[in-house]
C-alpha cells in the first residue's frame, strides 16, 4: 500500500510538473491543494489567470489531482468542486466534478479490492463487513438507490463505501453509477458555491447548511426513492393478484361435485366350463353353481379351471406290471 501511494505522487508530481505552464514567483504560494477559505481564493485567482492562456493544461492538471484526492480518501475535494464551478461554470463543472468523484471512488474501490482480503484476516474487520454484507444483501433488488442514499447522507463515511463494495458482491458499473448519481445533488450545491466565490469574502459566504439546499437534497432522494417505491408498490398489487386468481380457482374445485365423465360399455364376462372333478369328497362338481344353483359367485370360492384327477393306491396293493409278469 506504501508503494502504491508513493507511486502515485510521484505520477501526480511528474504530471503537475509536465502540464502546469512556468509560474511567476509571486504565483507559486498559491499552488496547493486548498485547505481552507484564503487558500481557495488564492488558487482560484491562480487557476483563471492562467485558464484563458492554457486551458487544456490546467484542466489536466485539475483531473489528475482530484482523481488522487479521491483514490486516497485524502481531504480537499469539496475545494475542488467549487473551484470547478468558479473556472467553467455550473453546466460544465457540474459534470467534470461528478465524473471525476465517480472515477476517483472506483480507483479507490480497485485498491481495496487489491490489499482488503489482508485486513479480512483480522476478526474485527471480518464481523463489520459481514454486518454490510447483510444489509447490502438485503437490499439486493434496489441496490443502486440503496447506495445513491448512502452517498447522500452524511454517514457513514464515502471512504467507507468505497473500501466496503469491493468485498459485498458489487459490481463496478453499479459502483460508478450510484456514486455518480449519489454525488450530483451535493455536487450541485458546490458548484453553486463556486460559481459566486469571486463575490465572497469568508468561508461564512458558502451557505452549505441552508434550507435551500436541504429541499435540494431531500428532492434528489425522492427522485431516488420513487423507482423503489413503484417496483415495490406493483410488486404487492402481482403478488395479491396471483394470489386472488389462486384462490378462485381452489373455490371453484372445492365447490364443483364429483362427475362421471363418461361410462363405457360394462364388460361381460363368459362363464367359463368347468372339467369334470373326481367326486372325492362327495360333492357337486359345478363349481361355478351355489346353494341356489344360480351361478352367483360373490360369496363362494371358485375353481376356474381344474386338471385331471389323481388316483393314489396304496403300497401294499400289486401293480399292474407285477400281475403281468407273474
Amino acid at each position: 500500500m506504501a508503494a502504491v501511494f508513493t507511486v502515485s505522487s510521484l505520477l501526480l508530481g511528474g504530471t503537475l510538473w509536465l502540464a502546469l505552464p512556468t509560474l511567476q514567483d509571486d504565483d507559486r504560494p498559491f499552488l496547493r491543494v486548498p485547505k481552507s477559505f484564503d487558500d481557495l481564493q488564492g488558487l482560484n485567482g491562480l487557476l483563471k489567470k492562467y485558464r484563458d492562456i492554457y486551458p487544456y493544461r490546467i484542466l489536466i492538471c485539475y483531473v489528475i489531482t482530484y482523481l488522487f484526492l479521491q483514490a486516497f480518501s485524502l481531504p480537499g475535494s469539496m475545494y475542488l468542486s467549487i473551484l470547478a464551478g468558479a473556472m467553467w461554470g455550473v453546466p460544465r463543472a457540474l459534470l467534470l466534478a461528478c465524473t471525476c468523484v465517480a472515477t476517483g471512488a472506483t480507483l479507490c474501490y480497485l485498491i481495496s479490492a487489491a490489499f482488503g482480503p489482508a485486513l479480512l484476516t483480522v476478526p474485527r474487520w471480518k464481523s463489520r463487513l459481514d454486518e454490510w454484507s447483510e444489509k447490502l444483501r438485503a437490499q439486493k433488488d434496489n441496490i443502486i438507490s440503496f447506495l445513491i442514499v448512502l452517498r447522500i447522507a452524511p454517514l457513514p463515511p464515502h471512504w467507507v463505501i468505497n473500501v466496503v463494495c469491493p468485498h459485498v458482491g458489487i459490481g463496478l458499473i453499479p459502483f460508478w453509477t450510484s456514486t455518480w448519481l449519489g454525488i450530483f445533488g451535493v455536487t450541485v450545491i458546490h458548484t453553486t458555491i463556486g460559481g459566486g466565490l469571486d463575490e465572497m469574502t469568508s468561508a461564512a459566504d458558502f451557505h452549505l447548511i441552508s434550507w435551500k439546499n436541504f429541499f435540494l437534497l431531500s428532492a434528489v432522494v425522492v427522485g431516488v426513492l420513487i423507482p423503489v417505491g413503484m417496483r415495490y408498490y406493483f410488486k404487492r398489487e402481482t403478488a395479491s393478484t396471483t394470489d386472488a386468481e389462486r384462490g378462485e380457482l381452489l373455490g371453484e374445485f372445492l365447490e364443483e361435485e364429483d362427475q362421471i365423465l363418461t361410462v363405457g360399455p360394462m364388460p361381460r364376462s363368459k362363464k367359463p366350463t368347468a372339467s369334470p372333478v373326481a367326486n372325492l369328497f362327495g360333492q357337486d362338481n359345478d363349481p361355478f353353481l351355489d346353494d341356489e344353483g344360480d351361478g352367483d359367485d360373490d360369496d363362494d370360492d371358485v375353481i376356474l379351471e381344474a386338471g385331471p384327477a389323481i388316483v393314489i393306491k396304496s403300497p401294499s396293493e400289486p401293480s399292474d406290471l407285477g400281475s403281468a409278469g407273474n
